[in-house]
């Protein structure tokens, strides 16, 4: 829980300082996080480890028509938004279980 509320966070600074606006809300960026996880993680639950990329970028995607739809961005400026909300959560990802397998 506390990952999916510190992604939406994350998500709505992104989509804040995009759109030079307020935060879009808790609710719409729960569902867009949720766009962008469970695709990712079907995908590369079936998909070789070295194909990560490809479940990111169908997240990426499904996060951005969700983006769209419900914060009335257009569909390249939320794809964008999507894209780099996952690029800083693979970033941190990658930082913690760097930081932890020591």
């Amino acid at each position: 829980m506390l990952g999916l509320f510190l992604g939406a966070a994350i998500l709505g600074l992104i989509i804040s300082i995009m759109e030079e606006g307020e935060f879009p809300g808790w609710g719409k960026m729960i569902v867009c996080v949720l766009a962008a996880v469970i695709p990712a993680a079907i995908l590369n639950a079936f998909l070789p480890p070295e194909l990560f990329l490809v479940g990111l970028a169908v997240g990426a995607f499904c996060a951005g028509c969700a983006i769209s739809a419900l914060c009335g961005m257009s569909v390249q400026r939320a794809a964008i938004a999507a894209s780099i909300y996952l690029g800083i959560n693979v970033a941190l990802s990658l930082t913690l279980s760097a930081l932890l397998s020591r």
